[in-house]
């Protein structure tokens, strides 16, 4: 700003749009360097701001105000212009227009604006009791948050109600006439272990702007890392009044594996408006770090337990944490996992030994050592997260066991209720494959362990491959209440088997459903059934048998194997 000396500009009307608008009073770190009030010409004309003096009051001490800053040449102000004040070695990205000492410290203390003798602006902050030292009542402190009018120049001489609490806008509009921000992102589930499946979306909105936010389109995109966008979905957009918390829910199916933003655009083509928010990021497919084993229904002083493995990377566990379903977070240990290793967190490190003891004495032969699971358990700080073995009434399911990253949830597993007739006690669910890359990675499965559980070791359902002349059925029950929307059917063409065919029959014997075949020549088949019959409905519940047939070079298909799955 270039400065200019006016003697006849210099009383007390000419400055008297002037007003506080903006300042931080407690900086998140260190306060040096962070500090910054933003001086607002709220009109009418321009001003000059010479003979301007900013001060501050100490309000342990009283109304006892000592100057930080005064304006000695004729800086001019345009209705609606800023003027920046940055406490010394600013660190902003916005630049001041006057660098000073300012010492704001974060309450009970008070600022104010003078010019010949007569107070400007005022604004108290903090649990400030001295009438003196504000106007109406004080403003609250919130750590790294500034103290700004809302809307930009409001003045009525109550400083509790002009300001309120913001992320720093130093420099420029602290409230625009629209604008949103997220209160809160549900995703049901919170990752996906392959893609092709819906997620339910359930966005908390509040309109932070200054007017109504009309009707439109909102528009759900997804951001990859490599920087391609891909619109998922558009839908109606009910509108949002000012000042109002609005609930949209969408569904959204992405389509690849991978790490995305979720960014959702919100469009009003009348008012030419588009708003855009990003609500976090999504996990399809392995994130490079996986739940492998849990243990949720532990024998008597056994302990539960949770174990973690790295993928296809050296991963470092300290920024990773762990919940269930009705748990707060909770950070894992600091541990550098090569790939394939796993990391057990036991809520009883001791018990989990002793249990290992147990087996042995029994004459129980195990694959795993003792060192082994020594060498990859750690203690989870804080309390253990309980896990539950039957449902509450809210839910169809016991639990879920969430794991997450700084950006977001990366796996989860959803434990089932124990069934009448069927005994989980003592048996941990295991993941079927150690591999990302395989269709038993997305499958959880009873340990079939003889002691029950393999922690700290490699999975006893783990089986890579299928054997020739095998029809696996994976899950063997269709029941998208469980989470379980899809089957996989899996084969495999041995040398001299050419070519192969699919069929889904009831237990009457007749056919509901043709998959369809092919001659790939040998090797591993994978077909998907989403329970639907040949006419695109949903098949009753009940037993329904899995047939393959299989051709060799002659061209003749022959039945090779069968197998029960039920749906319900």
């Amino acid at each position: 700003l270039i400065c200019f000396s006016f003697l006849f500009l210099t009383s007390d009307a000419a400055v008297a749009g002037l007003v506080i608008n903006e300042f931080l009073p407690d900086p998140h770190g260190a306060d040096a360097g962070q500090e910054f009030v933003e001086l607002l010409n709220t009109g009418p004309g321009s001003l000059n701001l010479e003979g301007v003096a900013f001060q501050f009051a100490n309000g342990s001490v009283g109304p006892e105000w000592v100057t930080r800053w005064v304006c000695t040449t004729g800086v001019w102000l345009d209705q609606g212009e800023r003027f920046l004040l940055v406490d010394r070695n600013w660190m902003g990205n916005q630049s001041g227009d006057a660098e000073v000492w300012l010492g704001l410290q974060n309450g009970p203390d008070a600022i104010r604006l003078l010019a010949g003798g007569e107070v400007l602006d005022l604004v108290g902050y903090g649990s400030l009791t001295d009438l003196d030292m504000m106007e109406g009542g004080p403003v609250d402190v919130s750590v790294g948050l500034s103290l700004m009018r809302k809307p930009d120049g409001r003045d009525t001489d109550e400083n509790h109600l002009d300001f309120t609490s913001g992320e720093p806008t130093p420099g420029e509009v602290n409230f625009h006439n629209h604008e949103i921000e997220v209160v809160s992102v549900a995703m049901d589930p919170s990752s996906l272990a392959e893609p092709g499946v819906s997620v339910l979306l359930e966005v908390t909105l509040r309109n932070t702007g200054l007017l109504n936010l009309p009707p439109g389109q909102a528009h759900l995109l997804l951001h990859s890392s490599n920087g391609e966008t891909t619109p998922l979905l558009e839908t109606f957009f009910a509108g949002c009044s000012f000042g109002e918390i609005c609930l949209l829910v969408m569904e959204m199916t992405p389509p690849a594996a991978g790490r995305f933003s979720i960014l959702l655009q919100l469009e009003v083509a009348d008012f030419e408006l588009s708003l855009e928010v990003n609500l976090g990021k999504f996990q399809v497919g392995c994130a490079g770090v996986f739940l492998s084993e849990i243990l949720a229904s532990p024998a008597s002083h056994q302990g539960e337990w949770i174990e973690i493995q790295a993928g296809g990377e050296t991963i470092n566990t300290g920024n990773l944490r762990i919940r269930d379903e009705e748990s707060d977070w909770r950070y894992l240990p600091d541990v550098e996992l090569q790939p394939g290793q796993f990391l057990l967190v036991a809520q009883d490190s001791a018990a989990l030994e002793n249990w290992h003891l147990n087996n042995l004495s029994q004459g129980l032969v195990l694959d795993c050592p003792l060192s082994q699971i020594q060498q990859s358990m750690r203690q989870l700080s804080g309390s253990w997260p309980s896990l539950n073995n039957s449902p509450p009434e809210s839910r169809p399911y016991a639990d879920r066991v969430y794991l997450a990253d700084e950006d977001g949830v990366v796996d989860q597993v959803t434990l089932l209720a124990e069934h009448e007739g069927t005994d989980f006690q003592g048996k941990s669910w295991e993941r079927m494959s150690h591999d990302p890359h395989s269709f038993r990675w997305r499958s959880w499965r009873p340990s079939v362990a003889v002691s029950g559980g393999t922690p700290g070791c490699s999975n006893s359902v783990a089986q890579e491959g299928v054997a020739g002349g095998v029809l696996e059925i994976l899950p063997p029950v269709l029941d998208a209440a469980m989470g379980e929307s899809i089957i996989h059917i899996r084969f495999l063409l041995v040398p001299g088997e050419v070519g192969w065919h699919v069929e889904i029959y009831d237990l009457w014997g007749a056919i509901v459903r043709d998959l369809g075949g092919g001659a790939p020549g040998s090797g591993p088949g994978d077909l998907i059934w989403d329970g639907r019959d040949d006419h695109g409905h949903m098949v009753e519940n009940g037993g329904y048998v899995v047939l393959l047939l299989k051709s060799k070079t002659d061209g003749v298909f022959a039945p090779s194997a069968k197998q029960l799955v039920v749906v319900r």
